[in-house]
């Protein structure tokens, strides 16, 4: 499954990438998003510092959620590109990791340090390195 929405940020680099996230997304795409992950969207809103009251009542997504939604999106496939498998990418992700202080990489998402921290993990776990 992939979400067209997030996918088409892909094609765009710099200022007009910025443009692009500010224009938001459809709050549909946040739903399809936690459907992808396999997590309910209330815990999954609740997961990334949301309100899921807001979620559900909300039309389009703010510039900071959209920016939230694609970077779940990133790590999510960059998790199933070295985890080589779908299933297994949701399931390390609402995993607690030892490399992370037993918390789960779903959890560090909601600030860009610690996506940084989960696309170290993983590229530490492509390199073959165990933490």
């Amino acid at each position: 499954m992939t979400i067209a929405a997030l996918d088409r940020f892909t094609n765009f680099r710099g200022a007009a990438l910025i443009d692009q996230m500010n224009r938001g997304i459809a709050a549909s795409s946040f739903a399809q998003l936690a459907k992808l992950v396999q997590v309910p969207v209330e815990e999954f809103a609740g997961l990334l510092g949301l309100s899921p009251r807001t979620m559900r009542n909300r039309l389009t997504l703010t510039a900071t959620e959209t920016e939230l939604a694609y970077r779940v999106y990133r790590v999510f496939r960059r998790a199933e590109e070295v985890l080589e498998d779908g299933d297994t990418a949701r399931a390390w992700l609402v995993t607690p990791q030892r490399a992370l202080g037993n918390r789960p990489p779903m959890s560090f998402l909601i600030r860009d340090v610690g996506v940084a921290e989960v696309m170290n993990l993983l590229g530490a776990i492509e390199d073959g390195g165990y933490l």
